[in-house]
């Protein structure tokens, strides 16, 4: 078919991929590929994928996200094949074709028409019945006997991280973001990450034990960093949030019970500051780490809002003290930014490739309040840059009279700051303390503090 327009909306896509096309019959240097799944009906939807040189598919993709009603005009239409290999790394849809967005010859463009709510309303319709829902005890108590099996889910969020920049073993920077779930069938909760972009930064605006997703296509296979069989989201995955159907209120009630402290099982899973809403003092937290974790080589994590002043913050002492630096692939510590980490099994440590090295804040705080201390508090990386309003790069180009400026922002003043506590193991004696983020008291908590402390007197 020639000239064909087709309007729906976007339900999900996929992380924009670059390839050096020299060696290809297009012979053009760079070239990139962005894929999106349309919908238009309750029954229908389809894979597109979009061809160009990057700046173009960068373009779009950031133009275009979940949500975006789009109109899609004059496409290549091809008929999908079951033995094709593609298959594998894209969502099983209701339409035996997909569609081709090829560069020049086709285009995509915003749909503004009237008809626009209507297409949006499908976000929250189930691209299939939800009888196909397997519930996590079961896939659990058998997960041996489903390796490389596909099984559909309908869950909710029980715990949301904040988000992790990756470097990958061969240089590429990714974002991803971990997450729990759980459906009530069972105590455990699983935890999942997501690697798309788009997912990743919807994922922000969710709320645990509120937001339910329909999993469809969640893979079972043998996850080589846990050593054991665990479910995870592949790029076969499609993920339908909030889905308006009777069973999201079941569900959301099945899962009341749980610990509104819980924390991702993944120690390097750092929880999202916005979803922490328990408030602590440093007594109750110094009890809590000393009860003994009920589960032997477990880790107790919890996180928790405390008011308290912030005693020391060593920004003025020697750059070594507040700055590490670290090979990007293999994360080894070096001493200098252009050495390598000489670990031979690391790519940049053997000399395959020149040295790829991240200068990160390593900051140690010390807090207060009318409880106790907490010595030795860590404001690292991403978030230590959030509270002192400069990079690192900025940083070390300051004066030693700058950085002592921006010490004295906070020091002696009241504040909350959000912790994420991990207690002591027989390999980590002692607990640590990650600061997630620093901001001055408002009235609403520290209303809450003082209910707080005067149970705690009681």
């Amino acid at each position: 078919m020639q000239n064909t327009f087709i309007i729906g909306v976007i339900i999900s896509t996929t992380n924009v991929r670059t390839f050096d096309a020299t060696q290809t019959k297009f012979n053009k240097g760079e070239r990139s590929v962005w894929s999106f799944i349309l919908r238009d009906s309750e029954k229908d939807f389809i894979n597109v994928t979009v061809w160009g040189n990057t700046e173009f598919v960068k373009k779009l993709s950031s133009t275009f996200n979940i949500g975006s009603v789009v109109e899609v005009i004059s496409p290549k239409i091809v008929k999908r094949q079951p033995n094709d290999r593609n298959e594998q790394f894209i969502p099983s849809t209701s339409s035996p074709f997909t569609l081709i967005v090829n560069e020049g010859i086709a285009l995509i463009q915003k749909h503004d028409a009237p008809t626009h709510e209507q297409y949006k309303n499908l976000l929250m319709q189930p691209v299939k019945s939800v009888t196909s829902v397997k519930s996590l005890k079961a896939i659990l108590d058998n997960i041996e006997a489903l390796c490389d099996h596909f099984v559909d889910l309908l869950v909710v969020v029980t715990f949301i991280a904040d988000t992790r920049n990756i470097m990958t073993r061969d240089g590429r920077a990714l974002l991803c973001r971990s997450f729990e779930v759980t459906d009530g069938s069972t105590d455990n909760a699983v935890s999942l990450i997501l690697w798309e972009k788009d997912w990743v930064e919807r994922s922000a605006f969710w709320e645990p034990k509120r937001t339910v997703l329909f999993l469809i296509d969640a893979r079972i296979a043998y996850d080589e960093y846990k050593k054991k069989m665990a479910l995870s989201i592949s790029r076969q995955t499609l993920i339908m949030e909030c889905p308006n159907i009777p069973q999201a209120a079941e569900i959301r009630n099945a899962v009341q019970r749980y610990d509104p402290d819980s924390i991702c099982s993944d120690p390097f899973a750092v929880p999202n500051p916005d979803t922490i809403t328990t408030v602590m003092t440093v007594q109750q937290i110094t009890e809590k780490l000393q009860k003994k974790v009920t589960v032997e080589g477990e880790r107790l994590q919890f996180a928790a809002i405390v008011k308290v002043s912030v005693t020391e913050m060593n920004l003025d002492g020697s750059l070594q003290d507040v700055i590490s630096i670290k090979c990007a692939l293999c994360k080894k510590v070096v001493t200098d930014v252009q050495d390598s980490c000489m670990n031979l099994s690391c790519p940049a440590g053997n000399g395959i490739r020149t040295p790829l090295n991240t200068t990160k804040f390593n900051i140690k705080v010390n807090l207060k309040d009318d409880t106790g201390y907490l010595i030795g508090c860590r404001l690292i990386g991403d978030v230590a840059e959030r509270v002192l309003g400069c990079t690192v790069e900025e940083f070390q180009a300051m004066t030693v009279e700058n950085r002592g400026e921006l010490k004295w922002l906070y020091l002696l003043e009241k504040c909350n700051v959000c912790l994420h506590i991990l207690g002591p193991t027989s390999a980590f004696p002692r607990a640590l303390y990650n600061i997630l983020s620093i901001q001055p008291c408002s009235e609403e908590t520290e209303e809450a503090i003082e209910q707080t402390t005067a149970m705690l007197e009681n």
